[in-house]
């Protein structure tokens, strides 16, 4: 992907999803659904790993 504004498309809500999701399984207080917490926690890395993959690993173009 060289667009750099394709890339921040994918990037930047990657990003901020990963950080809502990974926020609330870390200060997820519902008792009866504790299960739900794992699955935001692995949601929340995923999209954040993805999404700082895209921006770190894309190709730059050249000046």
């Amino acid at each position: 992907m060289s667009n750099p504004l394709a890339r921040g498309l994918v990037m930047v809500p990657a990003v901020l999803l990963g950080g809502v999701f990974t926020a609330t399984g870390l200060f997820w207080s519902q008792e009866g659904s504790m299960g739900n917490r794992g699955l935001a926690l692995g949601l929340g890395l995923l999209l954040l790993a993805s999404g700082l993959l895209v921006g770190l690993l894309a190709p730059r173009p050249e000046a």
